[in-house]
């Protein structure tokens, strides 16, 4: 028999109970696409929110005329689920399964083991940026655009960040929830060089890598120990982005004055003149209108497609951003 391999789609936080190791049963409907599932088959998790994947394994098929049967004999882990009775588990299966269904079709609970290495994600970015169009290319460019870190349940710990606050900088490892793929690229084309020239990825900080992991550094402005949120200024990541780790900034080993940063040094004072007129500024709150600017500044256009003619857009801060450029000016024509 040939092992199969199945897709299966989640929110984001049953797919980050998956990714981490604490879900290791799914509970679904045995209905004809579950009964075509067999141990030994692949399972393939992808967060509906974000795109992200993780690739688990069967290890068990276990059937029952309902939930509440199955809830009995298995129970549920991770918190708090490990703390409901059969009866609320049972209960909660009412917002994705019908009672007719149930009783049509039976219950299924899935074990699932993840396959291969999986990186911990231990809390999401949060902030006004729902796609990576219209981000700062680097972390710590863009100040003004404002955001924070917001950790899992099980990483919400006030005795982990004990010792942060001394800090004024950060390193925040994270996936590139929004650019993942199988393959990776050995020669990518940096879009400060124009889009049109080739370097080896690992002389860049594209996200088409092996590992599709990013790194950056931001200002730590505030701590939440009670809530487990990190508010950050300078990020240039997504909403939503996973994050993987937390570092200290320490300016004595990690700043190295006399470094030399390749082609990279030959692109880094690139700005453009930003030009808002006054009836649009009106439309975003005071607050948000820095970070806006900071982010057209470094001119998000695709390097390798720019047409003067063209109108871009993006989504910031709930708006629908539109904007033209030329001749070293970028013009924002409408906020929606």
């Amino acid at each position: 028999m040939i092992d199969l391999i199945h897709n299966m789609f989640l929110a984001t936080e049953p797919f980050d109970s998956i990714y981490n190791g604490i879900k290791t049963a799914e509970y679904r409907l045995y209905d004809e696409k579950r009964k075509r599932v067999a141990v030994g088959d692949t399972i393939i998790f992808t967060n509906r929110d974000t795109g992200e994947t993780v690739k688990t394994a069967v290890t068990y098929i276990k059937t029952f005329d309902s939930f509440l049967s199955l809830f009995s004999a298995l129970g549920c882990e991770g918190e708090p689920y490990r703390r409901w009775t059969a009866r609320q588990l049972a209960d909660s299966m009412r917002a994705y399964y019908t009672e007719e269904a149930e009783k049509e079709h039976g219950v299924v609970a899935i074990g699932i083991q993840l396959i291969g290495p999986a990186l911990k994600i231990i809390g999401r970015v949060k902030n006004d940026f729902p796609t990576k169009f219209g981000l700062p290319r680097q972390g710590g460019l863009v100040d003004e655009i404002k955001g924070y870190i917001e950790f899992l349940p099980q990483y919400r710990v006030k005795e982990a960040l004990r010792g942060l606050e001394g800090y004024s900088h950060i390193w925040i490892l994270w996936g590139f929830s929004k650019a993942e793929r199988e393959d990776w690229s050995p020669t990518v084309r940096p879009p400060r060089l124009g889009g049109n020239t080739r370097m080896g990825v690992f002389a860049t900080r594209s996200p088409f890598r092996p590992n599709s992991i990013g790194m950056s550094c931001v200002r730590l402005e505030k701590i939440d120990c009670e809530k487990g949120i990190l508010y950050v200024s300078g990020t240039d990541m997504c909403d939503g982005t996973p994050v993987y780790d937390i570092k200290p900034y320490l300016s004595f080993a990690d700043s190295v004055p006399d470094a030399v940063s390749g082609f990279a040094d030959e692109k880094k004072d690139y700005e453009i003149e930003v030009i808002i007129p006054d009836g649009l500024r009106e439309k975003l709150p005071a607050e948000k209108l820095s970070g806006l600017i900071g982010a057209l500044r470094d001119d998000p256009r695709p390097a390798y497609k720019r047409n003067d003619d063209k109108e871009y857009g993006f989504t910031y801060a709930g708006k629908e951003i539109k904007f033209i450029s030329g001749e070293g000016v970028l013009t924002v024509t409408d906020i929606i």
